[in-house]
């Protein structure tokens, strides 16, 4: 990554641009994914009965990739004279490589192919492309020919990859507070994609800005990176800080799908019922006192308990989560109206226009819009996709993440519309940490 490790942000998002105009507080993504609680299968062993989660499949249905927002670090894809787009804009380049999924991460992206096959862009200070050549546009990753990949996810400076196997490659780093952090302990920085040993049949990854997840098989969660915040579900000894680049359990099993904010974890149980872990500072991890500031171990979100949750990811310093039957529910850091409520404190709570440190700590369901099918977080702005295909964004607005042509931040959500998507159905979204990526299909074409 261009920018160093940073603790997480307490100040306005306003505020937190470097010299070279990038944004270094919001460089993370969040994945996108239409899950439903699968039904478990039972597996008998010498030990009793068990579940057993379905192993993960790859997207089918092909799509164009589409871009928009800030790309002064060559992560719009679009080549080196291109740095900016208001409005959703095509990357040519990968129109016949049948993609069918995307992820965007800080200040990278990645595309995959139907072949199982990946295509990235972006920053490759840390190697998170995995090749060589120009970052301004896709190229094919390297070093995976002989696996077909299933999903990918992007972090600030790794990437990580499952395959069709159930095994799990990262390359890249994880930073920390005090700068890089390293790949693993025997690698500072992995070029190439490493398999990761010990964990088999994993069925689900997601990445916050410098922490990995993995689901396996069997509903047991692993986790390893960076844990200064707590992230990662156990302590670790700041003069120990490479014993978190190892994963581990996190110690809950009975788990469905995992999901990551920038330093915040969740897990869904076979019954949608969510987990959390990691930075409480603004209730995103779902603990509603203010006196919570950091949450060491999976909890219950007890505000949630009355849903049946499908999806749950996170930003910096909010979260989402998305029921089954297609309502969504937003907690966190608000003062960028990340949480697309329309206000910034709880109503009857005196605002004061001065704070960035404004927050809606109770889940609240964020009203005025369709059915959804998937989220997508990106740093401070938020992407929704209903079933009807259409993009919802809103949130901090200055880096044109939210796809509205506008400056300002997008106090509720707002369809996504632009001349080159006019007439196209959005299967797919991932939002970045300066921008946004969707995946859409002509309807001319069905």
């Amino acid at each position: 990554m261009a920018a160093t490790g940073l603790t997480p942000s307490t100040e306005s998002p306003a505020a937190t641009k470097s010299a070279t105009g990038a944004v270094q507080s919001k460089k993370r993504t969040r994945n996108s994914s239409g899950f439903v609680a699968p039904n478990l299968k039972k597996t008998k062993s010498a030990g009793g009965s068990s579940l057993e989660l379905p192993v993960a499949e790859r997207a089918t249905e092909v799509g164009k990739v589409y871009v928009f927002g800030t790309g002064d670090c060559a992560q719009l894809g679009l080549g080196e004279d291109i740095t900016l787009r208001k409005k959703p804009a095509n990357v040519a380049v990968l129109n016949d490589q049948n993609i069918v999924d995307i992820s965007a991460g800080g200040l990278h992206n990645m595309a995959l192919t139907s072949e199982g096959k990946l295509w990235s862009w972006g920053v490759n200070d840390q190697k998170t492309l995995a090749r060589s050549g120009d970052e301004y546009v896709p190229l094919p990753v390297e070093g995976l020919e002989d696996v077909k990949v299933v999903k990918v996810a992007c972090s600030d400076s790794m990437t990580v990859a499952l395959t069709e196997e159930g095994q799990v490659y990262t390359w890249g780093t994880f930073r920390s507070a005090e700068g890089i952090l390293g790949h693993s302990k025997s690698a500072e920085v992995q070029e190439a994609p490493s398999i990761v040993s010990g964990l088999e049949k994993v069925v689900d990854i997601a990445t916050g800005t410098d922490h990995v997840l993995a689901l396996t098989s069997s509903g047991r969660v692993y986790s390893w990176g960076n844990g200064q915040q707590m992230q990662l579900g156990r302590r670790i000894v700041s003069r120990r800080m490479l014993n978190g680049v190892t994963p581990e359990s996190v110690g809950i099993k009975g788990i469905a799908k995992v999901g990551a904010g920038s330093y915040h974890s969740f897990a869904i149980d076979k019954d949608g019922k969510t987990l959390a872990w990691g930075l409480n500072t603004y209730g995103q991890s779902g603990d509603d006192s203010a006196k919570v500031e950091l949450i060491p171990t999976a909890s219950p979100i007890k505000s949630l308990a009355d849903e049946t949750i499908v999806d749950i990811q996170g930003g910096e310093h909010h979260s989402i989560a998305l029921t089954k039957d297609g309502r969504i529910f937003g907690f966190g850091r608000s003062d960028s109206h990340q949480l697309g409520l329309g206000y910034t404190v709880e109503p009857g709570v005196e605002d004061d226009k001065t704070s960035h440190k404004k927050a809606i700590r109770h889940p609240t369901e964020i009203k005025g819009l369709p059915k959804i099918k998937s989220i997508s977080i990106g740093g401070n702005h938020t992407l929704a996709l209903s079933e009807d295909g259409d993009v919802y964004a809103w949130g901090f607005g200055e880096m044109y993440a939210c796809g509205n042509g506008e400056e300002e931040d997008v106090e509720t959500p707002q369809k996504v519309s632009g001349q080159q998507i006019q007439d196209s159905r959005v299967i797919k979204v991932a939002g970045g940490g300066q921008h946004s990526v969707i995946l859409a299909v002509s309807k001319k074409q069905e």
